[in-house]
């Protein structure tokens, strides 16, 4: 099975207006993608849209979102139901710093519906970071029975090694890297990598083949491990 966990809606600040839920699953289907995840910026309220277009194309699919930490370590928090995704992901965008957004600078944040009719925007800037340290945040989602997988851990910026130095030795699920090689130090956990996309082409242009029947926190907990000991 072919899974990308890590996609922006239009609400997310960076991402393109053609990223509306039922583009999404039509982008995703076309990539080949088996089960995806709706992964905004600190806010969840583009998830039950998202459901609704995974229903009527029965794409089988996650919700979730992308924390920031307080030191700016971006991580992802995936759940199997999409009311503790709404409330974990509420307490989240409680947690952001008071900025208010700045559209022409940074984009609406619009909220939609699943035929792509705005209904909101997000009013606080989903770049800033939440009062929450990463060294809270992943046993805080783990607790909510998300899958917690700290995000593009390789990349220069927002990532647990450019941001602390180093990657702590956490009880992650997987760590996502954008490279073909992972860093030093990735070797204890399970490798995972996801489009991170913006736009309706790049969803699938990065991909992690899984074996697994379902779609759960707890099946894919153990796909992740098959994964890992491959890796060994």
């Amino acid at each position: 099975m072919n899974i990308d966990f890590h996609i922006h809606s239009c609400l997310s600040p960076c991402a393109a207006l053609e990223m509306s839920p039922r583009a999404i699953v039509a982008g995703a289907k076309a990539a080949g993608i088996n089960c995806i995840a709706l992964t905004d910026h600190g806010c969840v309220e583009n998830l039950p849209a998202f459901h609704n277009a995974c229903v009527e194309a029965d794409m089988p699919c996650l919700y979730g979102l992308e924390a920031t930490s307080e030191e700016e370590v971006h991580t992802l928090c995936l759940f199997d139901r999409l009311e503790p995704a709404l409330e974990f992901g509420r307490m989240i965008y409680d947690s952001i710093m008071n900025v208010p957004n700045d559209p022409d600078r940074f984009g609406q944040q619009p909220i939609v519906t699943v035929d792509g009719e705005v209904t909101g925007f997000a009013e606080k800037l989903l770049f800033a970071a939440t009062s929450i340290s990463f060294f809270d945040l992943v046993p805080m989602a783990l607790e909510a029975g998300a899958l917690c997988i700290p995000s593009h851990i390789d990349r220069e910026y927002l990532g647990a090694i450019s941001q602390l130095g180093f990657l702590p030795d956490l009880p992650y699920d997987a760590v996502e890297v954008t490279a073909p090689k992972p860093p030093p130090g990735a070797e204890r956990w399970p490798v995972v990598r996801f489009s991170d996309s913006h736009h309706p082409m790049h969803i699938g242009r990065r991909f992690t083949k899984v074996e697994t029947e379902a779609f759960t926190v707890s099946a894919l907990r153990e796909a992740f491990q098959k994964l890992l000991k491959k890796k060994c």
